[in-house]
């Protein structure tokens, strides 16, 4: 008689024994506490899917970055956006594992993020406040992994549809909730609680790309009053950045692909629209807040200013490895003369500024040819057919977005720039490996 008999191997064993051992722990902790055992059987069933699924474990973090402000922080004091990240590194790392085979993906972009990396390590050493540097130094190695593993997936379309819808919903869900704080007097502006105005700008703006792509889908009226409530929220937000790299991000639009305008001019109706409809259902809040923009603006100015003299006299005096990541804000009131408890500001509102003022020159150099060698990609992906037009195209204007604003804004460790630079190497990476049998 014939029996089979099934092979495990060590790594399919350990993974059993844990579900054991958590799935005994749970069965006794139900007896005390049944809502909460509910509650981490279906946590613990999210992340075997996740742990299981890479790409939706990509699509989590992808997911986390619209709302990261919603929270202070999430379980055990670790923020959504670590959570998500770590999630999706032991789930590349599980795949990897399991798929012996499996082809790793090595390209230029990746010596550059980790070399910023490395460079933020060594000058987490010598930073005069420690715990800020690691903050900032954990919260960029999980973004340069996430950019890592997009590198590896990033070139499957469905994968790229699927992070149009994901970055639509969320942005949608977070330009609804700031919104809602803006209406309702918690927040002066449109923004999330523990978000600075700016930095919930920035996430939205370089999302809309994504969600014009959307509009030639079956359910182009749902993405149309989408994109309506996220404009109405960037432009709420009163971030004088964001909305610069906006209107770049269009006028390269209509530059590169004339034949899509009424399409942009239809869409830029639906936004106006929709700001409208916002502004109306308080008028009262929306002159508040113009007027408070306008008192602190001459004051903003000549901070933004400051800031920025402050960062190159640091980048000058620690070229090589700046004073610390996330420093600069201890650095600031000393070299701009504010007296003792004046507002400090916490960072130098320009990203190449900040990143030489922290980690010095090489970092920012490096930082710089990342951000060219990712618009050089995306713009030779589209003239050799290289992946999805549309999609390559939105990936263009959402980069060139993020790039202009960051001139006015540090955004430097938030997921777009890192999100759209591993999108761009997968699609290059990929369309030059389909093309060399034919050369």
């Amino acid at each position: 008689m014939l029996t089979w008999r099934p092979r495990l191997d060590a790594l399919e064993l350990i993974g059993l024994g844990l579900v054991a051992a958590v799935a005994a722990a749970l069965a006794a902790g139900a007896v005390k506490e049944p809502l909460t055992a509910l509650v981490l059987v279906a946590a613990g069933c999210a992340a075997v899917v996740f742990l299981a699924r890479t790409d939706l474990a990509i699509l989590l973090v992808v997911a986390t970055a619209p709302i990261e402000g919603e929270w202070v922080s999430g379980p055990s004091g670790i923020s959504v956006t670590k959570l998500a990240g770590g999630l999706c590194i032991a789930s590349f790392a599980f795949t990897v594992a399991r798929e012996r085979r499996r082809r790793i993906v090595f390209e230029p972009g990746q010596a550059l993020v980790f070399g910023i990396l490395g460079i933020a390590l060594l000058s987490t050493l010598h930073a005069k406040d420690t715990s800020a540097a690691l903050t900032t130094s954990t919260r960029y190695a999980s973004f340069a992994a996430v950019y890592f593993i997009v590198t590896q997936f990033g070139h499957d379309r469905v994968l790229q549809r699927r992070i149009c819808w994901t970055l639509a919903i969320m942005s949608s869900v977070s330009a609804a909730l700031g919104l809602h704080y803006y209406l309702n007097g918690s927040q002066t502006l449109a923004t999330l609680p523990n978000a600075n105005s700016n930095d919930f700008a920035f996430i939205l703006a370089t999302s809309l790309p994504f969600m014009f792509l959307l509009l030639n889908s079956r359910f182009r009226l749902v993405v149309a009053g989408m994109i309506g409530l996220v404009c109405a929220a960037t432009l709420l937000s009163l971030s004088r950045g964001a909305l610069l790299g906006v209107g770049a991000g269009f006028l390269l639009f209509v530059l590169t692909d004339r034949r899509r305008v009424q399409l942009a001019l239809a869409a830029g109706v639906i936004a106006t629209i929709g700001v409208v409809l916002v502004i109306h259902s308080n008028p009262q809040r929306f002159h508040e807040a113009v007027l408070l923009k306008q008192q602190v603006a001459q004051e903003n100015v000549t901070t933004r200013f400051q800031a920025w003299g402050a960062a190159a006299r640091l980048a000058s005096d620690h070229p090589l490895l700046g004073v610390g990541p996330g420093n600069f804000q201890f650095y600031y009131n000393k070299l701009t003369g504010q007296p003792v408890g004046a507002y400090t500001l916490t960072v130098a509102h320009n990203a190449l500024l900040d990143i030489s003022a922290e980690l010095g020159l090489v970092a920012m150099s490096l930082f710089a040819v990342y951000l060219v060698l990712a618009f050089v990609r995306l713009t030779a992906s589209l003239e050799k057919g290289y992946g999805d037009p549309a999609f390559v195209q939105a990936l263009r204007i959402s980069l060139t977005i993020a790039i202009v604003s960051a001139m006015f804004l540090s955004e430097q460790y938030f997921l777009p720039f890192w999100l759209i630079g591993g999108l761009s190497a997968a699609i290059w990476h990929e369309g030059r490996a389909r093309a060399a049998p034919a050369e």
